[in-house]
Order: C-alpha cells, then sequence, then structure tokens
C-alpha cells in the first residue's frame, strides 16, 4: 500500500510540528502566567495605595493632595483595565495555540498509527509468503521421495 520510508518521512515532519506546537503552546502558557502576575500585582498595588490613603484620611489633605490621589487611582484603574485586556488576549491566543497543538498531537498519532499497520501488514504479508516457500520446498522434498 503505502511505502514505510515516505510513512516515516511524513511522521518524522508531525514529529517536528507537534514539537513546535508544544513550544508555542509552552509560551503562551507563560505569557498568560506573567499577565496574570502583573495584573495581581497592580491590583495589590491600588489595594495598598487606597489603604494606605485611607489611613491617612484623619489627616486633613490638601484639595491638590486629594486631586493627585484621584488621578493617580484613575490611572491605576486605567493600567488595570488595559492588563485585563492583555489578559484576555493571551488567553485567546493560548486556547487558539492548545487547539493547534491537540491537531498536531493527533496527526501524529494518526500518522504513527498508519505507520505501524502498514509495518504489520508488510510483515504478515512477508510471513505468508515464507510460509508458501516453505509449504512449496516441503512439497517438492515429499515428491521427490515419493519417486
Amino acid at each position: 500500500m503505502s511505502d514505510p520510508k515516505q510513512l516515516a518521512k511524513v511522521l518524522e515532519l508531525a514529529e517536528q510540528a507537534f514539537e513546535q506546537a508544544s513550544l508555542n503552546l509552552r509560551s503562551a502558557n507563560s505569557a498568560v502566567a506573567a499577565c496574570r502576575q502583573q495584573l495581581q500585582q497592580l491590583q495589590n498595588y491600588r489595594w495598598d495605595y487606597v489603604k494606605q490613603a485611607q489611613q491617612q484620611a484623619g489627616a486633613t489633605l490638601s484639595a491638590s493632595d486629594y486631586q493627585q490621589y484621584h488621578h493617580f487611582i484613575a490611572k491605576l484603574d486605567a493600567a488595570i483595565v488595559q492588563q485585563n485586556n492583555k489578559l484576555e488576549q493571551s488567553v485567546q491566543a493560548q486556547q487558539q495555540r492548545q487547539g493547534l497543538w491537540q491537531e498536531a498531537q493527533q496527526r501524529q498519532k494518526a500518522i504513527a498509527l498508519l505507520l505501524e499497520k502498514e509495518q504489520t501488514r508488510r510483515a504478515q504479508a512477508l510471513a505468508q509468503r515464507e510460509q508458501r516457500a516453505m509449504d512449496e520446498f516441503a512439497l517438492q522434498q515429499y515428491v521427490r521421495r515419493g519417486r
């Protein structure tokens, strides 16, 4: 049916594609983890800043200090929203790469199975040929002895 050497080459290419998909998935996983960590840091910093400002609330704040406080909180909120968007994009890329990884894995397994079946088929065909040759040889020996 199929040439095992050609199938082996196709399998090698599929394995390379799978390895590349694995690297891409690991990279996407790292990017998602980094985005989550940065988002957590921004949220923690905002929470700490608000907590510190509340502790200083007993002291009188000037109008400019109060305005700077709200301006800084608004900047932190904008950074958090931006980081959330970046995280969503990273998760989408991760999901896409997960799908590509699964496809590459399935393709690799299918080709490996096809190669294994072809090798088994060829081995069985060889065994049958050898058995027929042995049967023919035995029959010839039997006929020669009988004469």
